[in-house]
């Protein structure tokens, strides 16, 4: 099913009745990308999830876009479907959506799982800014022909250099999408966390190096009411690499009649 909002049109499926429970995913997934829990959720609820415009079967969008866009699209499909005070379980660039959201309008969502949650900017050092200030550099060079030639004289491809540049994910992407990561990525959410008021359950991977521990550990010390469970051993997509006992988890904080 597919709905029109901000210019996209935006892919959803939905099924199962009850409490209705949204499903977001990560970067670069979809909402098949939790396709386990939407299937364990829908038979004691009633499961909501989308593809995020320029992700899956929704509509990519023609300018760069940033989180707050992505949290707008978001805003109108929970107005659509009628189902404000939902509860909400999202991964990795899904939380950065549910950070904006939920510090912005606390009744837009009850309870809030967070597994490998993005928006925190990770800890940086002298070689990171040195790379990304020497590529910048190194971009400007290469738009400016004598330059460029000049250093190709001495063997150095200066739009070879730039077009290699960046994380795999980054060059993966297709052209009018990188401008849209780069905004999304370099955005710090962290002053979001003390405005949330709703009940918070951070899931996380203790070997997560996309969104490393201490991330959610950082989240669990902000949201006042929170916390935090550590899956040992696992990896950015913890609720998959440990799935029974992720179900187990929210089954029991979303969907058991005790807390219903």
């Amino acid at each position: 099913m597919e709905f029109e909002t901000h210019g996209v049109r935006v892919y959803y499926q939905e099924q199962g009745t009850g409490k209705p429970v949204l499903l977001l995913h990560g970067w670069g997934g979809n909402a098949d990308s939790f396709a386990p829990v939407y299937q364990f959720v829908s038979r004691k609820a009633h499961a909501y999830a989308i593809d995020f415009p320029a992700h899956g079967r929704s509509q990519t969008p023609q300018e760069p876009w940033r989180v707050d866009d992505f949290a707008q699209v978001t805003r109108a499909f929970i107005e659509r479907m009628h189902i404000r005070g939902c509860d909400v379980i999202a991964h990795s660039f899904g939380a950065r959506v549910v950070l904006k959201l939920a510090a912005a309008d606390p009744a837009l969502f009850s309870k809030i799982v967070l597994t490998g949650g993005a928006g925190i900017l990770p800890k940086r050092g002298f070689s990171y800014y040195w790379r990304v200030y020497t590529f910048k550099l190194l971009k400007k060079m290469a738009r400016i022909g004598w330059i460029r030639s000049i250093v190709k004289a001495f063997g150095v491809d200066l739009q070879a250099r730039t077009q290699n540049a960046g994380s795999e994910e980054y060059r993966a992407l297709p052209e009018q999408m990188k401008r849209t990561f780069s905004l999304v990525v370099n955005e710090d959410l962290t002053g979001c966390l003390e405005q949330i008021q709703n009940s918070t359950l951070l899931i996380w991977g203790t070997e997560d190096t996309a969104t490393p521990l201490w991330m959610g550990e950082l989240m669990e010390k902000k949201i006042r009411d929170s916390g935090l469970v550590r899956f040992e051993g696992c990896g950015h997509f913890a609720y998959l690499d440990r799935l029974p006992q992720f179900l187990a988890i929210i089954d029991n904080f979303l969907l058991s009649e005790e807390t219903a």
